[in-house]
């Protein structure tokens, strides 16, 4: 459930970044395409380059909104705010910045840094205080409800949480006996049965580990191996052979090998257990 939702979001922050860029060229271009009609109507020169120049408004957005959105967060409560105001002020101090710069070097005449200050103040302020605050805090808002979502149990889980089996039935000789899932440290195929392993003791029962993993809790009991499920609350430890695969020590010393294939979703399990055991 919560690799889903991460993947969802990430394609969808993708998505935003190409929107962006989209939306930033448009605005180039019609800012070019406004001077132009405006050469036009007051009948006065065009320079592409002047316009492209000025238009480098916009292209500060790219870095600005990405650093905006994406910068390693700390509270976000406390740091709300200084999110907004830093790129706003940035953008508008830069942006004279740029323009004087870029006339500076590549023009013959050089646009002055507080009157192009002074133009963005009366032009543009708006739009930064928009751009800066509106999709940020949509994004922020959007945030929040999706690790909510992603830290609330599912009705689909907690449906097939209940439906798991808290116990076996197993025949041992002439005798039938119940043993109780939480004492179980793994269970290995051995077909067509399977060996479920207790501490001290080992069961043979008539299933197939397939059927047996159906039943079972699948934020405990998890699959390291083709041939093996272990129980993930009695495993002590785990180190790596360095070749992708891993050694697992149980608890009552039993040393079983982890397969590079399902290893991903076994330390993401052991990795929850250990915090919760912390808490």
């Amino acid at each position: 459930m919560i690799k889903k939702l991460t993947a969802n979001f990430n394609s969808l922050r993708m998505k935003r970044i190409v929107f962006l860029l989209i939306t930033l060229t448009v605005c180039i271009i019609l800012t070019i395409g406004l001077d132009f009609l405006n050469s036009i109507f007051h009948n006065s020169s065009f320079y592409l380059s002047e316009s492209f120049l000025f238009s480098t408004f916009w292209l500060l957005f790219i870095p600005l909104l990405y650093g905006q959105f994406f910068m390693p967060e700390g509270r976000e409560k406390k740091w709300l705010i200084p999110r907004i105001l830093v790129p706003i002020v940035i953008h508008f101090f830069a942006y004279p910045a740029i323009v004087w710069l870029g006339s500076e070097f590549f023009y013959y005449h050089t646009f002055s840094y507080y009157q192009t200050l002074h133009y963005g103040l009366t032009e543009y302020i708006l739009i930064l205080a928009i751009v800066y605050t509106v999709p940020f805090v949509l994004y922020t808002s959007f945030k929040k409800k999706l690790i909510g979502t992603s830290n609330t149990p599912s009705p689909n889980d907690s449906t097939n949480r209940n439906k798991c089996v808290t116990n076996f039935l197993i025949i041992d000789g002439n005798k039938r006996m119940s043993i109780y899932t939480n004492e179980i440290l793994f269970i290995s195929s051995n077909p067509p049965y399977i060996n479920i392993h207790l501490t001290a003791k080992k069961y043979i029962h008539k299933e197939t580990l397939k059927s047996v993993s159906g039943k079972l809790d699948h934020e405990i009991f998890v699959r390291i191996h083709k041939s093996t499920i272990v129980n993930i609350n009695k495993v002590y430890s785990y180190r790596s052979r360095l070749n992708g695969d891993y050694d697992l020590t149980l608890a009552d010393g039993t040393e079983l090998r982890l397969s590079r294939n399902y290893s991903s979703v076994f330390k993401e399990k052991f990795k929850a257990i250990h915090q919760d055991t912390q808490e």
